[in-house]
């Protein structure tokens, strides 16, 4: 998968998704499907243009991110995405308006475009049918409708909301793969391993959402998948209050200091309590390490 900052050439002939793409849900995977259909039908590659920064942040929206930029681009190559062109939302990129940026889309040797049929853009908050009369002559512009899951429009902040309250079967129903975070293994206080539970310490920015509370999921490294316990949040056992990210990976021994580790949530356990002592924490997690492994057992029954 190629990267071009906008702006910058591409010879190429491209068929082009339009949007933010802050994480890649139900609706979003139908932009993309759409577009790789046109880009089969003109010789096409499939280009989905993005923020490479959290562009809400700076117009006084949301503060954190579902996934970093690094996170996804790899949903987008897992989606088989030939060309990501992503843009710096800085105030030079704020202040321009519809028209500007559809006459910037020009630049490229668009064969078609493909936007949701909420999708704005210039500062003026141009709308879909304001751009299709801006590439009329230039390219066809497809327009996805709304999609639905019951009453609410799928949607970012949709996914947003499920996973602040947990419901992560929801969620990830919605989303191309699991929910998951991706950082790197480093030294903590060696507690867990004292327990009998080693847990690695996820060095995770800042800016990335996470919901908080116990979770059984898998974490990915060296092509193998493992079963996990994943605690995020606080642990008020040990009167620690900072947000952590603890993984303890189910039936594995070794070293992992320095590596990156993906975690994909799959199923909510319980919220983080405060235990009296180690060994009532033991006991739980003991528990948890069970409903995750009877889970697993599940799901090859399926």
């Amino acid at each position: 998968m190629e990267q071009i900052e906008f702006g910058q050439k591409l010879n190429r002939p491209i068929v082009l998704c339009l949007g933010y793409f802050g994480c890649m849900h139900s609706g979003h995977v139908g932009l993309v499907n759409a577009a790789k259909r046109l880009a089969e039908r003109y010789h096409a590659k499939v280009a989905l243009f993005t923020f490479s920064n959290n562009h809400l942040a700076l117009l006084g929206k949301e503060q954190s991110v579902l996934y970093t930029y690094d996170e996804r681009l790899q949903i987008y190559r897992s989606l088989d995405v030939d060309i990501v062109l992503h843009a710096l939302f800085d105030e030079r990129f704020r202040a321009l308006s519809g028209e500007q940026f559809a006459r910037m889309l020009q630049g490229y040797q668009l064969q078609a475009a493909v936007c949701g049929f909420d999708y704005t853009f210039g500062c003026d908050r141009q709308d879909c049918q304001r751009l299709v009369r801006y590439l009329d002559g230039v390219c066809p512009v497809e327009v996805v409708s709304e999609m639905r899951v019951g009453r609410d429009k799928i949607s970012t902040t949709l996914v947003r909301k499920l996973l602040g309250q947990n419901d992560i079967a929801q969620a990830n129903a919605l989303l191309s793969e699991p929910f998951f975070v991706t950082g790197r293994v480093v030294h903590g206080r060696h507690v867990g391993s004292e327990m009998g539970f080693p847990t690695a310490n996820i060095e995770v920015p800042q800016e990335k959402f996470l919901p908080t509370g116990v979770f059984g999921g898998d974490v990915e490294f060296d092509g193998r998948s493992y079963r996990a316990i994943v605690n995020i949040g606080q642990r008020p056992t040990f009167g620690l209050s900072e947000r952590a990210v603890e993984v303890h990976i189910i039936n594995f021994d070794g070293d992992l200091y320095g590596r990156t580790l993906k975690l994909s949530l799959t199923q909510y356990l319980r919220p983080i309590c405060r235990f009296d002592n180690e060994q009532q924490l033991a006991a739980q997690l003991c528990a948890d390490r069970q409903k995750v492994l009877n889970d697993q057992i599940r799901s090859k029954r399926k």
